[in-house]
């Protein structure tokens, strides 16, 4: 199907809280309005949020001449966006969402985690009601992520992957799953791993879970609820060796096979410099050109779209699930 290009779209971003607008940022992106300001192709048409200072926040840090509006109906009243970003949170995204039935955007940007419960991905996958939409697990559109994954894929068989995480199943490991999803397919099963304790006043336990992917893979998730710093680290065992992320994606390191290196007659792993710089994880500006890019026709698809999201909950909520069974 021929699609018509534009000169520019008209982007809104709904919350504008950290992720929204006021996360600091430096010359990498951190919020929806920073990425989509960045990009030649998109003109910031609007910010909505119910709180007044989230508001003047807003016009304080990126001008007066964007208009800000309390409600959706109001903004919807004197405009309607080509790309809507919504960064409210999961309970009440849904609702977000069903306001603009009647006056769709060509694109929804979503902010993770879209839904709370299976009837609630039910309800927002009916809201959506098939408009495309991307959902912001920014790794997955993080160029250096990508090339890490290529890599490894090239490399040889994948033998086992291992993730350490702290934080919370849905804050910080939902970002590898999405990115496991991406690279080795569907996940058909989960099981528990009852070895781990894991604090129940948690809000978002840091469950240890296992995932078995349609490519014949395991992956391995272990999981800390209290230790006092962040931690978010993958390794991929190869045939051919070993490569990992660190610092949450900011290391990149692989170790390779070399005979002799401390005993005669043996092959051992060695680390091996890495072929990129370390460096913080980008992903929104190439994910708001991901999507100008999909609009256009020039992109087949969205790297990280609802259906990569919704899977990585229901994986989620079946590692949560599979814990709640056990204790009964």
């Amino acid at each position: 199907m021929l699609v018509q290009m534009v000169d520019s779209y008209h982007a809104a971003v709904i919350g504008l809280g950290r992720i929204g607008s006021s996360y600091p940022s430096g010359k990498i992106p951190r919020t929806h309005t920073g990425a989509y300001l960045e990009n030649k192709r998109i003109t910031v048409v609007a910010g909505v949020d119910s709180d007044e200072k989230a508001r003047n926040d807003f016009l304080e840090k990126w001008g007066s001449n964007t208009p800000v509006f309390s409600t959706v109906k109001d903004m919807l009243s004197d405009m309607q966006p080509d790309i809507v970003s919504i960064c409210v949170p999961a309970p009440t995204l849904t609702d977000v969402v069903k306001e603009f039935s009647q006056m769709p955007p060509k694109l929804f940007f979503l902010e993770k985690p879209v839904v709370v419960d299976p009837d609630n991905s039910r309800s927002l996958l009916k809201a959506i009601n098939k408009i495309p939409t991307a959902v912001n697990y920014h790794r997955c559109w993080d160029p250096a992520h990508i090339h890490f994954f290529e890599h490894v894929l090239e490399s040889d068989r994948v033998v086992s992957i291992r993730v350490i995480y702290a934080k919370g199943m849905f804050n910080y490991a939902s970002h590898m799953i999405a990115l496991l999803i991406r690279y080795f397919g569907t996940v058909t099963n989960v099981r528990n791993m009852p070895t781990q304790t894991h604090n129940e006043l948690n809000p978002d336990p840091s469950f240890s879970f296992i995932l078995e992917f349609d490519h014949g893979v395991q992956a391995i998730f272990q999981g800390f609820d209290d230790i006092p710093y962040d931690l978010l680290e993958l390794e991929i065992m190869t045939t051919t060796g070993l490569f990992s992320l660190k610092s949450a994606g900011c290391r990149k390191r692989q170790e390779l096979p070399k005979n002799d290196t401390f005993y005669p007659n043996y092959t051992q792993l060695v680390g091996v410099p890495y072929p990129a710089q370390d460096g913080q994880v980008e992903g929104l500006a190439q994910a708001v050109e991901n999507m100008v890019n999909f609009l256009d026709g020039t992109d087949d698809e969205l790297l990280c779209d609802l259906s990569i999201s919704l899977e990585v909950f229901n994986v989620m909520w079946r590692a949560k699930e599979s814990f709640s069974l056990e204790k009964r």
